[in-house]
Formats: C-alpha cells, structure tokens, sequence
C-alpha cells in the first residue's frame, strides 16, 4: 500500500494552462488519476497566504496571514505533525518567504534555490533533480515540491500568454520525470496554490480562485469530497494516506474513504 507522499505544487498554475500547455504526461494525468480542474484555493489569494492554508488547513482569517509577509504566531502545520508522529519530511524550494512555512525541528532535509541567480527553468529543475535524488535514496515519509516558473512568468510576461503556457509545459515535463522513477509506496498530489489573470492574482475572481488538483493513489478516494476539495484539505488527506491522525485545530477534510 502506497503510505507515502510526494507533493508538487506549480505556483499559480491554472486548469487552462493543464490543457493548453499540451503536454503529453499533463494529458495523460487528466485521463488516468483522480482530478478535479475546480479545486478552491483561499482569499486573498496570494502566495504566502494560500501556502499557510495549504499546510496548516485553516483559512487566512484563521492562521493570520493575510498578504506575502510573514506574521510571526504559533502554528502547528503539516511537517510540524508528521515529524510529531515520527515521520520524515523534506522540502524543495525557490521562494524565500516559504522557510516561514515550518519549525526548525520539523524538517529532515531541505533544498533553497534562489530564483535571483537562476533562470526560472533552471531553478525548477535543479529542484527536482535534488527531489529525485534524495527520494531515490532516502524515501523520506513526505516531500514537497515547489516549482514557480508559472507564477513568475505570469507576473513578468501574462497568465494566459504563450510564454505562460511554455512554462506549464516544462512544469509538467519535470512532473513526469519525476513520478517515473518514484518508488511504488508513493502517492502523488499535484495541485496549485492560486491561478491568476494579467500580471497578477490575489482578487476572488473565479480566474485567482480555482486551482487543479490530481491525486495518484492506490488508496480509495471520496469523489464527493474530491469534487468539492478545498486546498484546506489537503493537508489532512496526506496525513490520511501516510497513516497518522490530523491536527485538531485543522478545518479540512480528507478525500481517502
């Protein structure tokens, strides 16, 4: 049984860019796990604030982050619980701000690169090149995977723009390589943290609202759940797969039956 997890998120990914990006392994994805392309992200929806949501399941109003600077408080997120239970965690990482997202003593591994000295395509794959390695030989409990060329050249150049779908292409062709050499005991989620319209995101129009979200699992999902998930609920539904009880202060709900 699959009792293990990897994680990938694509900042400001949009279900368009899924289809319009064309790539082989994001069609294949579509057809053959569980997705729903009206997943629901948080208001406001920036960066940091979705994050937040993301790992620790409770809304802005909730954990207080509101705008892409962190306010300092007591948090109790995802890697905060798995590593409580025992687990091991690892992060891979290109955006500063998201160090803010766990404790000190919640991590086993983590992996920066600053997306000030690489180019955007660059970053990721050395991102998932380390990802694939350390899970190749470590296959840690849990693994987050964070790729920003999207949501970067979203900002620069245009959600909707060629060059924004070119990245979703080269997104999905790191996913890929990444999930055909992982081991069987691991499930996969692929989701976003927010879409994004123009040059920006963080309104509560549909377009900054809706994320796509995949599961691959051999685990048995809730498709009435999964249908209405909520980024939220992610983090229980990970606990869920991995085996270990959520936090009590969490508001989401797992998608596993």
């Amino acid at each position: 049984m699959q009792n293990k997890v990897l994680m990938i998120l694509c900042d400001g990914l949009t279900p368009d860019a899924v289809i319009k990006c064309k790539h082989p392994f994001a069609e294949k994805l579509m057809s053959t796990v569980c997705y729903n392309p009206h997943a629901q992200t948080v208001f406001p929806s920036w960066t940091l604030p979705c994050h937040f949501s993301l790992f620790m399941s409770q809304t802005p109003d909730e954990h207080g982050v509101l705008g892409n600077t962190f306010v300092p408080g007591e948090r109790k997120g995802l890697f905060e619980q798995l590593r409580d239970n025992g687990k091991a965690t690892s992060f891979f990482y290109s955006w500063g701000e998201l160090k803010d997202l766990y404790a000190p003593y919640a991590l086993c591994y983590s992996h920066f690169v600053s997306e000030e000295y690489f180019p955007h395509g660059k970053v990721t794959e050395l991102l998932e090149e380390d990802c694939e390695k350390f899970i190749k030989e470590y296959e840690p409990d849990f693994a987050f995977l964070y790729l920003e060329t999207t949501d970067s050249i979203g900002h620069e150049i245009g959600w909707g723009t060629e060059e924004y779908f070119k990245a979703a292409y080269h997104s999905f062709g790191l996913i890929e390589k990444i999930m055909s050499v992982l081991p069987e005991d691991y499930s996969v989620i692929i989701l976003a943290d927010h879409g994004g319209h123009d040059h920006t995101h963080g309104t509560a129009d549909p377009v900054d609202m809706t994320i796509p979200l995949f599961i691959k699992t051999d685990r048995e999902i809730n498709r009435e759940l999964f249908d209405k998930a909520n980024i939220i609920d992610v983090a229980p539904t990970v606990c869920d797969i991995i085996g270990i009880e959520p936090s009590k202060k969490w508001r989401g709900k797992s998608f596993m039956k």
